[in-house]
């Protein structure tokens, strides 16, 4: 259920966020030697593989043309020559996440939240690391933080609506949810959201509407249709 709830974290968004942001910041850089050109390049390869239905994060099977081994100890030693360029730990950090190294990524985001600034993605994917261990007290500190730093960040506000949810504290999540779509959540995501909250406490009715209302949004969203399916088969639908 955490996962869903922190959908907006999974790697594959992030990571095809990051090389749009990446791309423009190189764009702003003439020189090829310049850390966020060289790890641009390097995620621009990674990417490859996943606009193509594959993954380096299981070994690049499908595209054995590709050296994930090689793409990503280059990601890493840049890593290690750059270690406060910004660009370049986040992107560590996602493919660390990616290839099963949590203990690594957390590394790579908490340099990046010891900065003064950050953006409220890395916040929310340390978040989601710190739920994946059932530490939600440091889930939520954290996430407090940085609405404090960024309050009109919606996805921020998603994932601390997402830790009151797992605490049990369904007012306060209700609540971060509302201000998460008035920022401008998408809406297939708030109704998902609000179809958990609903089916929690027991409006199974209401859930259903809300799943419905998210497929209506998003119809390949697998996840809402799982769950419709499964409260409508109990309903005797």
């Amino acid at each position: 259920m955490r996962i869903r709830w922190l959908e907006r974290a999974g790697v594959l968004i992030l990571v095809m966020g990051l090389g749009f942001l990446l791309a423009c910041a190189s764009q702003k850089l003439p020189g090829k030697n310049d850390p966020t050109v060289r790890v641009t390049k390097l995620l621009d390869e990674w990417l490859r593989v996943r606009e193509g239905g594959g993954s380096c994060a299981s070994g690049g099977r499908k595209y054995p043309f590709v050296d994930c081994g090689r793409i990503q100890s280059a990601i890493v030693g840049l890593g290690l020559e750059f270690p406060n360029n910004s660009e370049v730990l986040l992107v560590n950090a996602v493919i660390a996440y990616e290839t099963n190294q949590p203990e690594n990524a957390e590394s790579y985001l908490d340099a990046l939240l010891e900065q003064e600034s950050t953006e409220p993605g890395v916040a929310v994917l340390r978040s989601r690391l710190a739920l994946d261990q059932g530490n939600l007290p440091h889930a939520r500190r954290l996430l407090n933080e940085q609405v404090n730093l960024t309050p009109d960040a919606a996805d921020l506000r998603e994932a601390l609506a997402a830790v009151h949810y797992l605490s049990g504290d369904l007012a306060s999540a209700r609540r971060q949810l509302l201000i998460a779509e008035r920022l401008g959540a998408p809406a297939w995501r708030v109704a998902f959201n609000r179809g958990l909250l609903e089916e929690a406490e027991g409006h199974t009715e209401s859930a259903i509407e809300y799943y419905q209302g998210a497929l209506d949004e998003n119809p390949e969203y697998a996840p809402a249709r799982s769950r419709l399916r499964g409260l409508q088969s109990e309903q005797g639908f």
